[in-house]
């Protein structure tokens, strides 16, 4: 039998227990702003297997990053503007200056020209104002070591050189800019993002002339290049930000910028990866750190990392550091934010036998010096931990399949004095690039024309030569691009010679 109670005394209960439910409400909601802390990985599964995933890190080699790395760290000459040049240092008071040996922001704008995004929509820059010390030294900021084998950012004053205060443009002293990469989502959460980040800027102590930082950071740098190269041939849910910081040798002043000036973003990012200075791996264990902290948003986007090392079977190995990570990266300032980050870091910093590293340290001693060049990289670690890090935004950002369904499957047809290219129309496309080699499938090919219907003819071909054909799926906006597509040879013989027909006459003759 169920017990009774009195109207009043229920009246008064349900008063007493609207304000306990009361009461709790505020608390849930003035702690759900508070980051929770978390000081292990994920029970629960963060990021699955994805087919989608899979094949987009078979794309990235060895030959693509190691090119990468050399072209902005100054082992290649780069065509920038139609010049050839040399990056030898990504100093961020040069980068914006006249210093013809700096143009690794020129030639990073122009690269992601040519992998089709479009200037002002998916390719923009963010514009911010330094201030400096104009007495002739600067700060910097460096790392020191702890007694816990920790390491924490410290500040240093640096004798600058006459090339920065002598620039007759002092006006680009003050304005540096940090370059953004969109990859707009195409599902439910595409005004959600997921960021990929690595500062671009490098030093030494001959900063203003060298300063090839190959892995800080041109590690990062290509990490990013490959995620812009591969990422927009699919859908994701989410839209993805990749961001290639200046500043971040100064101070974080870039990622600090940035996360000011786009506060209203702030609580719509799931999480960032941040890749600074890896690859070094002096005694090939591939092993690396994870500086997670301490926030469950971050503990989040670090097991995703760890379960696509896991599914992909990448061979890392990793101290996962949530109260011994460090800030001195640019992930701080989003952590600053409340916004889950994790930095990706070489083996650095002594750690106790319990984490992945076992206590071994390998710290680069070419760190901040001109001896930060690629020969001192191995490249097994270095593609593995590119190849985590795009996966992991790729994975965190929900991919939905591929653009238009699937890559165009082009036909070719010789014609009497031209080739005609066809193929089945992708529902979706805008446009379709088409483009050229007179040499072979393999390497650079050169765009010929862009078409908005399912066919090409070419006309400006010579007899007797080989030309070999790809075609590219496109929307005009830049968001969305097919692969390339299988390549086709074709080839229009000489016509030959026309039959001339003599008409001859006989005349008859009678006897």
């Amino acid at each position: 039998m169920a017990s009774y109670k009195p109207a009043d005394y229920i009246k008064k209960e349900h008063m007493k227990n609207t304000r306990l439910v009361l009461v709790l409400v505020l608390f849930v909601l003035i702690f759900s702003f508070v980051p929770q802390e978390a000081i292990a990985q994920n029970s629960v599964q963060v990021c699955g297997p994805s087919a989608e995933v899979s094949t987009l890190l078979t794309k990235i080699t060895t030959v693509s990053v190691d090119k990468l790395i050399r072209d902005f760290s100054g082992a290649n000459q780069v065509m920038i503007d139609g010049v050839y040049r040399t990056i030898k240092t990504r100093y961020s008071t040069q980068l914006f200056s006249t210093n013809p040996d700096a143009k690794a922001y020129d030639y990073l704008h122009q690269e992601l020209l040519k992998l089709g995004y479009v200037e002002g929509s998916s390719l923009t820059d963010h514009v911010y104002t330094t201030t400096y010390h104009q007495t002739g030294v600067m700060e910097a900021k460096d790392l020191r070591q702890n007694p816990d084998g920790t390491y924490e950012m410290i500040t240093n004053t640096i004798d600058q050189d006459e090339f920065f205060f002598q620039s007759n443009q002092p006006e680009q002293l003050a304005t540096w800019k940090n370059k953004v990469v969109t990859i707009p989502g195409h599902g439910p959460n595409a005004d959600k993002f997921v960021l990929m980040t690595a500062h671009m800027d490098s030093t030494s102590t001959s900063y203003n002339t060298l300063a090839p930082g190959a892995e800080d950071n041109a590690s990062g740098i290509a990490a990013l290049m490959e995620a812009a190269r591969l990422l927009h041939n699919y859908e994701f849910d989410y839209t993805i930000k990749l961001i290639f910081f200046t500043g971040e040798e100064q101070g974080l002043w870039g990622s600090e910028e940035y996360v000011a000036d786009h506060s209203a973003e702030m609580s719509k990012i799931r999480g960032v990866v941040n890749l600074d200075m890896f690859g070094y791996d002096s005694d090939q264990d591939m092993c690396i750190e994870m500086h997670v902290g301490t926030m469950a948003k971050s503990n989040t986007v670090g097991t995703c990392f760890t379960e696509v090392n896991t599914l992909y079977n990448l061979g890392l190995t990793y101290d996962y550091l949530t109260t011994r990570a460090i800030r001195a990266s640019d992930h701080a300032s989003f952590w600053d934010a409340g916004v889950g980050a994790i930095e990706i870091l070489e083996n650095y910093q002594y750690d106790p036998d319990t984490y992945g590293c076992e206590a071994r340290t390998d710290m680069n001693p070419h760190y901040h010096k001109v001896t930060d060049t690629i020969d001192k990289m191995y490249m097994p670690a270095t593609v593995a931990t590119v190849k985590a890090g795009v996966g992991t935004v790729a994975s965190l950002a929900e991919p939905m399949g591929k653009c238009f369904g699937g890559d165009p499957v082009v036909k070719a047809t010789v014609k009497e004095e031209s080739i005609l290219l066809t193929w089945p129309e992708l529902p979706g496309a805008d446009v379709y690039n088409v483009y050229r080699s007179t040499a072979t499938c393999l390497g650079t090919m050169t765009r010929v024309a862009q078409v908005t219907t399912n066919s090409f003819e070419d006309t400006n071909i010579q007899f007797d030569r080989n030309y070999f054909y790809k075609v590219e799926a496109a929307e005009t906006d830049g968001v969305c691009f097919s692969q390339l597509s299988s390549c086709v040879v074709a080839k229009v013989p000489t016509p030959p010679e026309p039959v001339v027909l003599i008409d001859l006459y006989m005349p008859l003759i009678q006897n």
